[in-house]
């Protein structure tokens, strides 16, 4: 499993507004200069983090974005969930595929998306925050 430029350019973006929250909502031209982002690209990213009420927005001359719950109730899980979709390994275990029968690779494949869900969903932005991984 490899993340995309969604997963990697999303998780930093989240990670810096996480990091700011003291100053309030966090403009995506701020975002974008510090971490050397497109500012298109993140739009549509903070759009994805938004839409699963990851992070919220405000308009205007302060407007930005803000983590929209505690810290310690949004995981990494979460976040790649929403950029990437599904944190598989294969298709047949998502059950987006249908196999005729279950290869030998099929438990292996079980087996190491259990732990890559196990291991991302016990990830906190907290945890990230605070350097406690």
């Amino acid at each position: 499993m490899k993340l995309s430029t969604r997963g990697r350019y999303g998780l930093r973006a989240i990670f810096y507004i996480a990091e700011n929250e003291n100053k309030g909502y966090v403009p995506v031209s701020e975002i974008s200069e510090n971490l050397n982002l497109s500012e298109n690209y993140l739009e549509q990213l903070v759009r994805m983090l938004r839409k699963d009420d990851l992070i919220k927005s405000s308009r205007g001359p302060k407007g930005g974005y803000k983590i929209s719950k505690p810290l310690k109730e949004i995981s990494i899980g979460q976040i790649l969930r929403s950029l990437e979709g599904d944190l598989t390994m294969s298709e047949c275990v998502s059950g987006k595929v249908e196999c005729a029968e279950k290869c030998d690779a099929y438990d292996v494949f079980t087996k190491l998306d259990s732990l890559i869900n196990e291991a991302v969903d016990s990830i906190t932005l907290d945890n990230i925050v605070k350097h406690e991984i």
